[in-house]
């Protein structure tokens, strides 16, 4: 869910989309407290390397 991962050389590059649309979508947490930008939904792997990443914000 809006993350995007690459291999660049020995870089991993992750993009998240922070734009007001992605921020319209986005969903609210388990807790109700912030809304759910982007998430890899558990752990995907670039190459060797494993990696979880959630983006939240404050509800407004």
């Amino acid at each position: 869910m809006n993350v995007k991962g690459e291999i660049k050389g020995d870089h991993l590059i992750l993009t998240i989309d922070l734009s007001a649309k992605a921020q319209r979508q986005a969903r609210p947490s388990s807790t109700g407290k912030t809304k759910l930008i982007a998430s890899t939904n558990g752990f995907i792997n670039y190459g060797e390397v494993k990696v979880s990443v959630n983006a939240t914000m404050p509800l407004k």
